[in-house]
């Protein structure tokens, strides 16, 4: 699993803030769907026959493994008996798997105990946004992809899976060639 990576560069000597150059030039904007980025757990999903037979967390590397060139995070299987991971097995149950095939899929894990709730859920849910009919549930129409366009649009967003709440974020994929892009509200600097 690679990460997914930020439109814009960083202030990588200070506060890590995105600053004005788009550092991916050749991403197809036009022809990419722009979906809102959602703030729980990253997890994947094993289904066969309908059937869900794995569920799996993402793990990031710690410092030690970046250190030794590891980069991208993975993913683990998720422990039923681990009380820290009860949360992503209830948001599974929780799950209508009708519209989901047989295959792996990356969903994010979202509600009441999992990352803060920013989006205000009740109980606990999946959302599979590596499904296009999904992702469409979470469509925008006509983002800005300019620096200060973003700057400005990304706090006026409502969003479309939560509560009465804003959105973290936005993610631009492109079916034709699977690339993803993303920028986050918190990526700005808006002090200044």
């Amino acid at each position: 699993m690679e990460k997914i990576p930020t439109i814009f560069d960083r202030n990588w000597d200070t506060d890590r803030k995105v600053n004005p150059k788009l550092v991916l030039e050749d991403f197809d904007f036009k022809n990419s769907l722009a979906t809102e980025k959602l703030d729980g757990t990253n997890v994947r999903v094993t289904v066969r026959n309908h059937t869900v037979v794995r569920l799996e967390k993402r793990r990031n590397p710690d410092k030690q493994q970046k250190a030794n060139g590891i980069k991208d995070p993975w993913y683990v299987d998720a422990d039923p008996q681990d009380k820290a991971d009860s949360y992503l097995f209830e948001a599974l149950s929780n799950t209508n798997f009708s519209s989901v095939p047989d295959g792996e899929w990356s969903a994010e894990a979202l509600g009441e105990k999992i990352q803060g709730n920013p989006l205000q859920l009740e109980g606990h849910t999946l959302f599979f946004f590596s499904l296009p009919d999904w992702r469409q549930k979470v469509s925008y129409e006509q983002v800005p992809t300019d620096f200060e366009g973003l700057k400005k649009w990304l706090p006026e967003q409502q969003s479309k899976f939560g509560n009465n709440t804003g959105i973290e974020g936005i993610v631009w994929h492109n079916p034709a060639t699977g690339a993803m892009c993303k920028i986050k509200v918190k990526d700005f600097d808006y002090k200044s």
